[in-house]
Formats: C-alpha cells, sequence, structure tokens
C-alpha cells in the first residue's frame, strides 16, 4: 500500500520502483529523459538551490511553460522541502513584480526567451534567477537551428553565474547532499494561482499529500488502475494548470508512464505528435479538441491507439462531442471524449470515464472525492435538487495563502469538511454530477482563468474612465469578455481611449483579459454601496 505522508518525488520514487532506471519519465521533440536522468538532475538542481539559501518552506518562482526544466525544477524544488511557487510564463513584468514583493520567492525560474518582457524589472526582484531554455533538453540535432532562432533574444542576459544563472550550469552542480530533508505529506508542495471560490485572484496553497492523492484518485478511477512505460500522455497543458500538474505531469509519471511534452498549441503539430509518439491518453480543455479537429488530422489508425480523451476548463458544447466521437468512431475505437470537474482548490474530482460514461453529466466523483448539493442555508439536498456544490476528500487544499485556513471551508454536524466550490449543479439518483453554472464570475477562456473584476480594476484607474463592467460573452461557441465603459462627462469615445484600455490590460494581465469588444454605455447599475452591480448590469445587458 501507498503512502501519501511525503514529499511528491519520494512518492513518484516509490510508484516508479519496479521500472528500470531507463524507463522513460518525459519525451520532448524526440529526446527522451529516463528515471536516473530525473534523479540526477534534481538532485543537482536541489543542491544548487541550497547553495543560494533556499531551505524547507522557502517559495521559489516557477513561471516555465511545458519544456522539461519545467518537470525537473519542480521535482528538485519539492526534493528538499521548498515551495514552487507556479506562474503563468506570459504574467506580465508589472504583475510578477507585484507577486514578487509581496510573496518574497528565493530563487526564480524563467524562460529565457522572455528575457526583453523582464529586462525592466530585474533590478525590482533580489531573488536569484535561474534561466531555462528549450535548448536545455533538445535533441543534439535540433541545438544549433533554435539556438540561432532565439539567439537576438537571448543574447544580452546579463548571466554573473551568481544571480543571474544558466539551467544547464545549475543542474551540473556538485555540492551538499539533499536527502536529509524531513518532508512530510501536510507540508506545502505547490502555491497555484487561482480565482478562489468568488472569483477573487487567490493563491492556493496544496499540499504534496494532496497531490499524491490527486495522482492514485485519477490512476485508478480515469486510468484504469494501471499503465506501462508504453502508456504515454499529450501534455499540452502547462504545470500551472491543475490538469497539466495534476494529470499531464504527476500522475502520468506516478503511473509508470510519461508525458509527451508541447511547449506550444499548434494544432496540426498536435495531431502529428499524437501520431508519432503513439499517444494512449490525451487531457486538454475543449477549444484545443475543436481546433484538433477542424485541421482535418485528427484521424487515422493512430486514434486506435487511444485509451481515453479527458476535457476540462470548461464547458464541452453538443456540437464539440458529437463530432469527437463520430472521428473516433471512424477510426475504429469509438471512445467519446470525457468531461470533468476539477478546482485547483480540490485537483480533479470527477470524471466521466468511457466505462460509466453518461451524456450531458460530468461522470461521477472519483475514488477519495465526496461530493454534495446544499441550499444556501447549506441544507444537504436530495438527487435532482440544484444547490451549491461542495467537495470533500483527501485531496483538498490546505488553504489560501495568507488567510485564515478556514476559508472556504464549512464544517457539517458529522465534522466532515468540505470544500465550498460556488459552483451551482445536481446529482442524479445514480450519483452522476451535472454541473449548472458558475457562481462565481470568473470566466475561462481558452483554458485560462480570467477574472472580470481584474479587469475592471485596471480599466477603472483610466482618467476617461467614470465606471465599467467585463461580462462574458459567446462568439463563435467560446467564451470572451464584452466590456462596457461609462466615460467621464463631456468625453466621446474614440480610438486613443481604446488604446489606451487596451494598452493597460496588455501591460498588467494576461492576453487573455483583452476583451473582445468595448462598448460605450450612458450608465451601470450600481449597489448600494456605491459599486457597479454586475448582476443587475448581465441582466441589463441580456434585456437589450
Amino acid at each position: 500500500m501507498r503512502t501519501f505522508d511525503c514529499s511528491m518525488y519520494d512518492y513518484l520514487r516509490a510508484a516508479r520502483a519496479q521500472l528500470s532506471e531507463r524507463s522513460v519519465c518525459w519525451k520532448f521533440y524526440g529526446a527522451v529523459g529516463t528515471q536516473v536522468l530525473l534523479d540526477k538532475h534534481t538532485r543537482a538542481l536541489g543542491a544548487y538551490l541550497r547553495s543560494l539559501g533556499v531551505g524547507k518552506g522557502d517559495n521559489v518562482v516557477l513561471c516555465l511553460g511545458n519544456i522539461p526544466d519545467a518537470i525537473v525544477a519542480f521535482y528538485a524544488i519539492n526534493r528538499i522541502g521548498a515551495i514552487a511557487n507556479l506562474l503563468h510564463p506570459l504574467l506580465p513584468a508589472d504583475r510578477m513584480t507585484r507577486i514578487v514583493s509581496s510573496m518574497r520567492p528565493k530563487a526564480m525560474f524563467l524562460f529565457d526567451e522572455f528575457y526583453g518582457d523582464y529586462r525592466d524589472a530585474l533590478q525590482a526582484w533580489d531573488a536569484p534567477i535561474i534561466f531555462c531554455s528549450a535548448c536545455d533538453y533538445l535533441p543534439r540535432l535540433f541545438r544549433p537551428f533554435y539556438g540561432a532562432y532565439v539567439r537576438s533574444r537571448v543574447r544580452e542576459i546579463p548571466y554573473d553565474g551568481a544571480r543571474i544563472a544558466r539551467y544547464r550550469d545549475a543542474v551540473r552542480f556538485r555540492g551538499q547532499e539533499i536527502d536529509d530533508v524531513a518532508i512530510g505529506g501536510d507540508d506545502i508542495a505547490a502555491y497555484m494561482h487561482s480565482g478562489g471560490t468568488t472569483g477573487e485572484p487567490r493563491t492556493v496553497a496544496v499540499s504534496n499529500a494532496a497531490l499524491n492523492h490527486v495522482a492514485d484518485n485519477v490512476l485508478y478511477s480515469a486510468i484504469g488502475g494501471s499503465a506501462t512505460n508504453r502508456d504515454c500522455m499529450l501534455m499540452v497543458l502547462p504545470i500551472f494548470h491543475t490538469f497539466g500538474l495534476g494529470i499531464c505531469m504527476h500522475t502520468s509519471i506516478c503511473a509508470g508512464g510519461y508525458p509527451v511534452m508541447v511547449p506550444k498549441f499548434r494544432p496540426a503539430s498536435a495531431c502529428a505528435t499524437v501520431r508519432r509518439n503513439r499517444i494512449t491518453f490525451i487531457s486538454g480543455v475543449p477549444n484545443m479538441y475543436d481546433r484538433m479537429l477542424q485541421v482535418g488530422k485528427f484521424r487515422g489508425r493512430a486514434l486506435r491507439r487511444l485509451r481515453a480523451c479527458y476535457c476540462g476548463g470548461d464547458r464541452i458544447s453538443s456540437r464539440l462531442s458529437e463530432r469527437f466521437y463520430a472521428q473516433m468512431r471512424a477510426a475504429g475505437n469509438p471512445l467519446p471524449l470525457s468531461g470533468g470537474y476539477g478546482l485547483t482548490e480540490a485537483g480533479v474530482t470527477c470524471i466521466n470515464t468511457p466505462d460509466i460514461y453518461r451524456e450531458g453529466s460530468l461522470g461521477k466523483p472519483i475514488r477519495g472525492s465526496r461530493f454534495a448539493i446544499v441550499d444556501d442555508a447549506f441544507r444537504f439536498l436530495a438527487a435532482g435538487e440544484r444547490g451549491m456544490l461542495l467537495i470533500g476528500g483527501e485531496m483538498l487544499m490546505s488553504g489560501y495563502w495568507g488567510a485564515d485556513p478556514d476559508e472556504g471551508f464549512w464544517t457539517d454536524a458529522q465534522g466532515t469538511r468540505w470544500l465550498i466550490t460556488g459552483d451551482i449543479g445536481y446529482l442524479d439518483a445514480d450519483g452522476y454530477f451535472y454541473f449548472v453554472d458558475r457562481a462565481k464570475r470568473m470566466v475561462k477562456i481558452s483554458g485560462v482563468n480570467v477574472f472580470p473584476q481584474e479587469i475592471e480594476n485596471v480599466v477603472s484607474q483610466l482618467p476617461q474612465i467614470r465606471a465599467c463592467c467585463a461580462i462574458r460573452c459567446v462568439r463563435e461557441s467560446k467564451n470572451a469578455i464584452d466590456l462596457y465603459i461609462v466615460l467621464q462627462d463631456g468625453m466621446c469615445y474614440n480610438q486613443d481611449i481604446e488604446h489606451a484600455i487596451r494598452d493597460a490590460i496588455g501591460r498588467q494581465l494576461l492576453k487573455y483579459s483583452q476583451p473582445a469588444r468595448i462598448l460605450p454605455i450612458d450608465d451601470l447599475p450600481l449597489t448600494q454601496i456605491g459599486k457597479v452591480d454586475y448582476r443587475k448590469a448581465e441582466q441589463m445587458i441580456q434585456g437589450r
């Protein structure tokens, strides 16, 4: 029986104990990362971080896309008992500076191609920086071509071997041993940045045991309880994403398989990767599957090797579900597109697996997860009744960084601790979960969390704006944001104002926060304390 009361890396090593040291842990454009390479590089990188003064409980920023450096750096941080502070690699420098100032990381892993975006902010970050390159694990044949492609973007990085270092030098470090750190399951493994349960941006603290339970639960509920080193997961979702970290990386490696890493999603290239690498599992978001189907290359004999295709992060439309199933049936492997439900605060908790598939539902809670539906007074509701979803289990977050440990939780009369999701749904008589709507304002765009209030906070600071409201809309069957603005008296909307709004959003937020449309409006409804009442605004807009 596996123990969960350990670091994620110790759990991984125990799970793969029967495999050869040469067993595959990842593939990247044909390059293979083995178990012995993962152990060697995490050991060296962990020792290097220790030499920088990083110790147990310290947080280390990990701001990388899908390159092997991200896997190695995550487990190296984990091996020494530090906490991986997972950030989106496209995070603007201003936002990064605010996070660095408040959370005080002891070190930072950044992608070297984005050095130009960070150049002006580097002096404000006093933590040592390790720049990573896609070249670090590319096959030798590809390195000269890729190096020439990125040379102009990386040649000015002021490497000094101390405060600013190369990743490839750090993994060659020879220093003190790192195995004497006592790490328990309750120790925090990762900080993940989420919309919380109310739509407000929050930092979620997730323990080693919680993520180990996610791997165990998903293995037995979604992968059939076993995998071999021939099984591989298409890893398009990055590790700052719950699916990317919990399923694509940790679960697939612990199960005995491995992820095939895709650093930048291109639908035709992703389809080719499925064919070339004999992919057996895919986890993604609806937009990813939709685009793969649109290019017309998700077809053929290669699809027969797929054991399951999972989809989260947003609602699966009936059109997408039907198109996917038709394509799989034509390939001789009639698999459905299996939707799931998960939160950063709880990992993956519910999957509509092929063996229990029920159209329209998100399946049943997976092993180790408990669902309950309650009304506004936290009274438990019967099957078929709609209310707010609560989740229980061992994979729940430890809490929000800097907040009361009980925030976001509710404990019932029997002493069971439940996560308050803020999402609306119901359970049928057979225990299948049906998602209805999000009570929180967060909007998923291409699988990325977009926070309307963040957009409003940025735009409302502009001198031309009196009030504004960001509202979810649907464009071509995809989520988007419409921004409604009320201008200061005497002002007329023009291209200069639009440019100022988009420039402010672009400098401070992810590109996914850019509104599809900016619409001037005469007035917006206000609450009693003078804030824009977004619920009434949504009703007003829909009424028009």
